[in-house]
């Protein structure tokens, strides 16, 4: 079904926040298009009208220059398109079988009857159409392994290309960023086939030089506005990340101007650091001082972090305060004072059906119980203290932590180990998923903890909250980091560059 798609004067708000702002893009048939732009450049949102999970309040996705109306999710699905999201919508509990069955229909089976051989039959030919010959069609999905779970996805939404025909448009977002290295290549030998057969690919990826490599055009797209659509052999990565990150020349505001080299005592000081994506790896944050880690999905950014709270299993030494850290032992870590927050909040920090209070004091019981009961007037009042310095609202200590929203979550979280006292504060996507307001909280907060002493480390895919934030930004590619920039020499371009190029 080779079809030529696109948008045209596509406009989407939010608010009074344009997403999308009249952009018009063709993805031509037998083409791969390569998207590209920072975090919050409006390409998650494009895929979403794509999609139809958004409806676009202006302008038209078209097929061969028709506008579909009305563009829906079951439009979608009906001209064939195709979606690999950065967090597919796999079902972990089920088996691959059933993964790959449900994506195509059960075209293979009878209304009340599935046809189990023929189903099998057809996902045997599915996996063995990406490459993958060993994967147990009885086993969960959530039993694989990233890198398989990946696989069967991209098997799951190309089955169609050896079935009826009905594969009009694939997408892919950030489809190898949990792949290791010697099976990327797996799955772009998937994406050219496609692309022999006619069909239209939309490929998006932060690994710039994979972009180029890849793609036949690029259209970059930064603050929601369609910046250009340009040959690839015309373009080089450093061009294609200027046009991403905007004027260089627009300088981003610090959170603290005035902060230069910190001249306190080494707080962390990791030596040959090894383990999960990680390869070995040296790293020293001095009091007072706050260090950003930048990375690509996969670079090893959140592994650092894991490593250096206990949270995952390592090789390599770690000392904080001139103590030694051992391995694989968060309690060893917390009681030498090293406080995580992760990238998760809701999976890995968040208590939801608890209170406000015990959220924001579950880390410091010490100063609100006894060893058989918690004074609960004073673990109301620790929160209520900690709730009026972080601002977090509505203040209401015996509140569901779970009604919150996100960025008075975050905030929480982050209280609720600074009440801890820690020497080094580890954070991963500190401002994920907040408000503006909440963003420039957190912000204040962080560099207020430094001010003070602390050793700070922040990962973030936002490399302007790194400009604002750090003192100088480790960046990472492929589990080692790469180079190091401080003061003029840290720009969203540069950082975007060293990131996505060896």
């Amino acid at each position: 079904m080779s079809r030529t798609v696109g948008v045209r004067g596509v406009t989407k708000r939010f608010g009074t926040q344009k997403a999308l702002d009249d952009v018009s893009i063709e993805f031509r048939a037998g083409e791969i298009h390569g998207l590209a732009g920072m975090n919050g450049s409006g390409k998650s949102t494009l895929v979403k009208v794509l999609a139809g999970i958004y409806t676009a309040d202006d302008g038209d996705v078209t097929v061969d220059g028709e506008a579909i109306r009305p563009m829906s999710a079951r439009h979608a699905q009906e001209l064939g398109f195709r979606f690999i999201h950065q967090e597919p919508a796999v079902f972990a509990t089920q088996t691959v079988l059933d993964n790959l069955a449900l994506g195509a229909g059960y075209r293979h089976s009878r209304p009340g009857a599935v046809r189990v051989r023929a189903e099998q039959r057809a996902a045997t030919a599915a996996l063995a159409a990406v490459g993958v010959h060993d994967i147990d069609l009885r086993a969960p999905l959530g039993d694989l392994s990233p890198a398989q779970r990946t696989m069967v996805t991209i098997a799951r939404a190309v089955q169609d290309l050896d079935g009826d025909g009905r594969l009009g448009l694939l997408v892919m977002d950030e489809p190898t960023a949990s792949l290791p290295e010697h099976e990327v290549e797996l799955v772009t030998d998937v994406v050219r086939r496609v692309v022999e057969r006619g069909i239209a690919v939309v490929y998006i990826t932060h690994d710039l030089g994979a972009l180029l490599d890849l793609s036949d055009r690029v259209s970059v797209l930064r603050d929601g506005t369609l910046v250009t659509t340009t040959p690839t052999d015309q373009l080089g990565s450093r061009q294609l990340a200027d046009l991403m990150a905007g004027d260089a020349s627009e300088e981003l505001a610090r959170v603290r101007p005035d902060a230069g080299d910190a001249d306190g005592p080494v707080v962390l000081r990791c030596e040959r650091l090894e383990g999960g994506r990680l390869a070995p790896t040296d790293l020293s944050v001095r009091g007072g001082e706050i260090v950003g880690i930048a990375g690509l999905l996969g670079s090893g950014r959140s592994t650092l972090l894991r490593l250096i709270a206990g949270a995952q299993d390592r090789s390599g030494e770690i000392d904080v305060d001139g103590e030694a850290l051992p391995a694989g032992n968060p309690r060893a870590a917390i009681r030498a004072g090293v406080a995580l927050v992760p990238e998760d909040r809701r999976g890995h920090a968040a208590f939801a059906g608890m209170t406000t209070a015990e959220n924001l004091t579950i880390a410091s019981l010490d100063g609100v119980a006894k060893p058989w009961w918690i004074r609960h007037r004073r673990e109301a009042r620790a929160a209520r203290e900690a709730m009026d310095e972080y601002d977090v609202r509505p203040r209401i200590p015996e509140r569901r932590f779970g009604l919150l929203s996100g960025g008075n979550q975050q905030k929480a979280i982050i209280a609720r180990w600074a009440r801890t006292q820690p020497k080094l504060l580890l954070l991963d996507e500190p401002t994920q998923g907040v408000d503006v307001h909440a963003r420039v909280q957190i912000h204040q907060a962080i560099a207020a903890m430094a001010e003070r002493g602390m050793a700070v480390v922040v990962v973030s895919s936002d490399f302007g909250e790194l400009m604002t934030l750090a003192d100088r930004v480790a960046v990472m590619r492929r589990g080692r980091i790469h180079a190091e920039l401080s003061g003029d020499r840290v720009s969203e371009a540069e950082l975007l560059h060293l990131a996505s190029n060896d």
